[in-house]
């Protein structure tokens, strides 16, 4: 018996299940627990910004050239988020402001992570300082293996996702890629002190999240509440499995309710015909689509008996070409094929 179409993977899947075991066996070698690794993290990037913040004079250019990138480049303040780790409360309270304003010694005082760090040694002017390039190493090497060691986790998240989906524009490697780059994301942002509890569940959010933004990427042009409710579909469909458009209907706009408690900006109630309509034309394939043992959608269509304008200029064309090779013919074969009844 063939195995199911969920778990039949191609070559570059297993090649890269293969080099992440060897991977997270070679890491193991040092004994240095997933706790350990955070903490190390935090410790090395809270060290290499207070050797950093000792040159006041070149920090101080550095911190220019930053707001210069996030206000004038791009144009975006939100675009500084993934150079901080802080949490996005605290980075609306106090780093947006601090933007708005150019108030550089106010940005020094919050905690950034390894994007922030890069940036910080790719704009240093001149020799780069020896204790601040040791401190990089360390960041560089706690934060890779950090990441090499969930792997595993965001492979297992594509999957389930994969597997609860309709297929759609992302293929099963597609989808691990979007959970690794979720899941550096996570390590990135990770906002408290030290290790807790949280920080696997946590990782798990910041996998998801991505997975579900791409998955409802649509062909068609949607406004942003139109987005919005669409992602919410999709994310509480992967997660509860909802399938009756009714209840999950009923899900999104519960969730909503939540959002509107906590103070966030929601959508105008959602009806089952709306949700419908925009998962219906948000998908690259038919949510109602049939998929065979081999992957390949099979769509149910009521036949009709008139050819369609293809079908029809098809049937012209070779009426034409036979009418042009009848002409060729000797005019007593001419006079037979009238006789027949055929008309030319």
């Amino acid at each position: 018996m063939g195995k199911s179409k969920s778990f039949q993977f191609d070559q570059s899947f297993y090649n890269l299940a293969n080099n992440v075991t060897k991977t997270i066996l070679k890491n193991k070698k040092d004994g240095i627990t997933q706790k350990q690794q955070l903490e190390n993290l935090l410790e090395a990037e809270l060290a290499f910004k207070a050797e950093i913040l000792k040159r006041k004079r070149q920090s101080r250019e550095i911190y220019k050239k930053f707001l210069q990138k996030i206000t004038i480049e791009n144009k975006n303040i939100l675009s500084a988020r993934p150079y901080f780790r802080e949490s996005s409360v605290n980075f609306s309270k106090s780093i947006t402001p601090a933007i708005k304003t150019s108030d550089i010694e106010k940005l020094k005082t919050f905690t950034i992570n390894f994007n922030f760090i890069k940036f910080i040694k790719k704009n240093w002017l001149g020799p780069f300082p020896e204790r601040a390039e040791e401190l990089y190493k360390k960041v560089e090497i706690c934060r890779c293996k950090l990441i090499e060691n969930n792997i595993p986790l965001a492979i297992n998240r594509a999957q389930l996702f994969y597997r609860k989906t309709p297929r759609s524009h992302l293929d099963l490697m597609d989808l691990i890629i979007i959970s690794c780059y979720g899941l550096a994301t996570g390590v990135d942002k990770w906002s408290a002190k030290t290790w807790n509890s949280s920080f696997s569940p946590m990782l798990i959010g910041r996998i998801t999240g991505p997975t579900i933004e791409q998955y409802s990427q649509t062909v068609l042009h949607f406004f942003p509440n139109d987005k919005k409710i669409i992602y919410r579909a999709n994310s509480i469909r992967g997660r509860q499995g909802i399938k009756d458009i009714r209840e999950l209907t009923k899900a999104v706009n519960e969730s909503f309710v939540k959002d509107k408690a906590e103070g966030k900006g929601i959508p105008p109630v959602v009806s089952v015909a709306q949700l419908s309509e925009l998962l219906q034309s948000s998908s690259t394939v038919s949510a109602d689509t049939i998929v065979n043992d081999e992957g390949i959608p099979v769509y149910q269509f009521t036949s009709d008996s008139k050819p369609n304008a293809e079908e029809q200029y098809v049937l012209e064309e070779e009426k034409n070409s036979v009418y042009l090779r009848i002409a060729k013919l000797p005019i007593l074969h001419q006079k037979v094929l009238r006789l027949r009844g055929l008309r030319f």
